[in-house]
């Protein structure tokens, strides 16, 4: 996830350089279509050989509309439905043409590239029982396709891991597999929310839109993953800069402190400085991540 995390920092800064600038362009909700959300082959090939009987639709399904609700309530783009992007397409390969997403400004791609369901068991010598736990793993890759010049702006992996709360004993019969499950639920919403938010940022680097004293807003809502008590590095925009190997231009960010999340609203989120070296309106934020959130 560090490789992931260093792509699409480059790509915020390449996002807000002067010539490719998306913060530069004039205002308003940039379209994005979601694709079919698929697996790669071996997937469920794995999983009919481990003798697992989740319905690998039915995670797809799940994880296509967590993105799209999750997307949706950033407030930050106009989503392109599923259905009209099914039905353009199947109208274009009727009529002998490839489907471009004409009507997006960007497209997101999403494919699962491995998933477990399994029975994680550690043995208690001392007191001579063997603990059982489900354990639900998914991983996927993302990507983000800037429609007017085919670019890809952005790609990352994506993981969650989700244990069972409590710990069952080995004569407890466990059922494994059900689509419906709890412990599935929340590790397709984990994952969605993880793809909607870096997918957000990719597009929108989240900003300070407002300072009074001591307090800070940004342009994060409670449903963008942001939550009280979250810690955000703010940096400040300078120079241009362009690669002499590559000649992609990019913009300097130059750090100018930090804040801490104190309120959380459906508009916009607040939060107190605790290190002021200039910031101001503008500035770019962005969250600190654990090591093992990565």
């Amino acid at each position: 996830m560090k490789i992931g995390r260093i792509l699409l920092a480059a790509v915020v800064a390449t996002s807000l350089s002067a010539g490719l600038g998306f913060a530069q362009e004039a205002p308003g909700k940039k379209k994005l279509a979601v694709t079919k959300i698929t697996a790669n082959p071996a997937v469920a090939k794995r999983m009919a050989a481990q003798g697992v009987h989740l319905s690998l639709d039915s995670i797809l399904q799940s994880l296509e509309s967590q993105v799209h609700d999750r997307l949706l309530n950033t407030r930050r783009f106009e989503m392109i439905e599923r259905a009209d992007v099914d039905a353009l397409a199947t109208e274009a390969a009727a009529a002998g043409a490839a489907f471009s997403f004409n009507q997006a400004d960007y497209i997101l791609t999403i494919r699962v590239d491995n998933f477990n369901d399994r029975t994680e068991e550690r043995r208690l010598a001392a007191l001579g029982k063997t603990i059982r736990a489900r354990a639900i793993e998914i991983s996927a890759v993302a990507k983000i396709t800037e429609v007017a010049t085919q670019r890809s702006i952005a790609s990352a992996n994506f993981s969650v891991l989700q244990r069972d709360s409590e710990n069952r004993s080995e004569n407890t019969s466990v059922r494994i597999g059900e689509a419906s499950d709890e412990l599935l639920s929340q590790a397709v919403r984990e994952i969605a929310q993880k793809i909607s938010g870096r997918a957000t940022d990719a597009i929108y680097p989240a900003r300070i839109i407002g300072k009074r004293d001591a307090i800070v807003t940004i342009n994060r809502n409670d449903q963008a993953g942001v939550s009280v008590g979250q810690i955000w590095e703010v940096f400040a925009l300078g120079d241009e800069l362009v690669d002499p190997d590559t000649g992609e231009r990019s913009r300097e960010e130059v750090y100018v402190g930090k804040v801490r999340v104190t309120r959380v609203t459906p508009q916009n989120s607040q939060a107190e400085i605790i290190e002021d070296r200039g910031i101001a309106s503008g500035a770019i934020v962005r969250a600190v991540v654990a090591e093992d959130e990565g």
